[in-house]
């Protein structure tokens, strides 16, 4: 009995012998663990050499040694092992075989920076920023067709990255034919290249990009599109322009309710969100002129616009741009109402040339108090007018004004000569 109870305790004192080797190890591994992550994050190469040695099994230590030989220290030759060192620890990082084709780029070996490149993609062929990473690469070396290959990937897989992506590639490739041809069928991805475009000034290079947006069956909201027809305004390419909003009313049901038969002036009856763009109306805030959309007074429909001025100024703020033909008479109307409108010079709806800001037309002023009436005039445009713009004018504006004015359904429409 006493040497089953003497080989009992023997067999305790193994078993806790061993819990205190095997704790004590895990604790040196725990440890040297700890001070090699605390001395990798040093990143500096003494650092990450010490953190190497006392782990030396980490394929991300190795790989921050090779980035810092390549950058820091340029001893590219040492950085190649260190990241072969990495790759075969861990073969599956793309990261690691993307700083393998840098150090070898960086010592000329162009076919073996290729086929490093050619890994990363083959064990991460879809994340946005490897591709972005293999693209630059391919393009460093001139070879445009991988580079487009890997940035379609980025378009595809990130539209965020849109605007960056597509610059480099215009500003290096410049073929609009062979980057179209990479972009996703995207409306946001095509709307950022057309952006692109138009602000390097490739008004043409942008028409053919919005073609081929328009052949997309993709919807998109028409609100995005807007800026493409205030752009072709301001170049006043109004026929091109004019085409562009008829293309976004076209493809929604909301933008066509801007539109009234037989008349030119968009939404003439503000039942409508104003847009303040394209053919829309568009509203800038005036000092002592208040304008509203007016749901409780109006002569048609469901709202006005209400105008109170409180001291003076001519321009209410409120216009539109209007596309009409050179050498084509015209009747404006509308209908108006006012309360207390006293001044010398009432307020009267006016139609100016685009260019040069001539009145080609204006209706009779209010004066007073009136009820709701129709005011009317006809006008001819000139021989080189194809753009008018709507406004709501007093002439002259410098003089005392002080009252209410509504105007509601008010209509362009072209006259026979």
């Amino acid at each position: 009995m006493e040497w089953i109870s003497i080989q009992g305790r023997l067999q305790r004192l193994i078993l806790f012998a061993i819990c205190i080797v095997g704790a004590a190890t895990y604790i040196w591994f725990v440890t040297n663990a700890y001070r090699a992550d605390q001395l990798a994050r040093l990143a500096d190469e003494s650092s990450l050499k010490r953190a190497i040695s006392l782990a030396p099994q980490n394929a991300t230590y190795h790989d921050l040694l090779c980035r810092s030989m390549i950058f820091v220290s340029q001893v590219p030759q040492q950085a190649i092992d260190e990241c072969l060192k990495a790759s075969k620890l861990n073969p599956y990082s793309s990261s690691i075989w993307l700083d393998t084709a840098q150090a070898y780029f960086s010592v000329g070996n162009r076919q073996l920076s290729n086929g490093a490149i050619h890994k990363a993609l083959s064990v991460d062929p879809t994340t946005p920023d490897i591709a972005w990473s293999a693209a630059n690469f391919f393009l460093i070396q001139g070879d445009t067709v991988n580079a487009l290959d890997q940035f379609a990937v980025v378009l595809r897989e990130e539209s965020a990255l849109a605007t960056p992506t597509l610059n480099i590639c215009w500003q290096s490739i410049h073929d609009i034919r062979r980057i179209q041809q990479i972009l996703p069928p995207n409306p946001n991805v095509y709307i950022a290249f057309i952006q692109l475009l138009l602000s390097t000034g490739e008004l043409e290079s942008a028409h053919q990009i919005w073609s081929y947006l328009m052949q997309l069956t993709i919807p998109f909201d028409y609100h995005q599109g807007l800026f493409y027809v205030d752009n072709l305004l301001q170049a006043r390419a109004v026929a091109q322009a004019s085409d562009v909003w008829k293309q976004l009313s076209s493809r929604s049901r909301a933008l066509q309710a801007y539109s009234e038969q037989n008349n030119l002036v968009t939404d003439g009856s503000f039942n409508q969100e104003i847009l303040n763009s394209g053919f829309d109306w568009r509203y800038t805030p005036r000092p002592h002129i208040a304008v509203t959309l007016d749901s409780a007074e109006f002569h048609s429909g469901r709202r006005s616009l209400r105008f109170v001025y409180s001291e003076n100024g001519s321009d209410a703020g409120v216009f539109q741009y209007i596309a009409v033909q050179p050498g084509t008479r015209y009747r404006l109307s509308a209908w108006v109402k006012s309360e207390d409108l006293a001044t010398a010079n009432g307020p009267s709806l006016t139609l100016s040339d685009a260019t040069d800001n001539t009145i080609c037309g204006a209706t009779e002023e209010t004066l007073g108090t009136t009820p709701w009436h129709r005011l009317e005039t006809e006008l001819l445009t000139g021989p080189q007018t194809n753009l008018l713009i709507l406004g709501m004018l007093r002439h002259p504006g410098d003089t005392r004004v002080q009252g209410r004015f509504w105007v509601d359904d008010i209509k362009l429409e072209p006259l026979q000569n």
